[in-house]
């Protein structure tokens, strides 16, 4: 079993029958809490509770709980954005190859300059 097999379950079947051997509570809220922010808060407020330190009870409350869907809701990340390079100037290999020193002594060079 998957952490997907449990998330499909809780979300679309809602069958509850699946093994808890690899069933991992705090992961699962994580992932469940990516669909919908205001699901994220209902989850932990159920995981401050102490009753729901047992796997098969978290298991039968996440279903009980979260909203059936017709179908695997996508799980949007946050990604990172990502940072343009500065715009080099073009003289600096140039530069390192006619001294014969490395790129970054060149960029150095000239910062020291300026």
């Amino acid at each position: 079993m998957t952490i997907f097999d449990y998330i499909n379950d809780i979300t679309v079947t809602k069958k509850g029958n699946l093994p808890l051997e690899e069933y991992v509570p705090y992961i699962i809220t994580r992932f469940l809490s990516f669909i919908d922010p205001g699901l994220a808060l209902m989850l932990n407020e159920f995981n401050k509770q102490e009753l729901l330190m047992d796997k098969q009870a978290h298991y039968q409350t996440l279903i009980a709980i979260v909203p059936k869907f017709k179908r695997s809701p996508r799980i949007k990340y946050v990604k990172k954005v990502k940072e343009d390079k500065e715009k080099e100037n073009p003289k600096i290999p140039l530069l390192a190859q006619a001294l014969e020193i490395s790129e970054r002594e060149a960029k150095q060079l000239l910062s020291v300059e300026d």
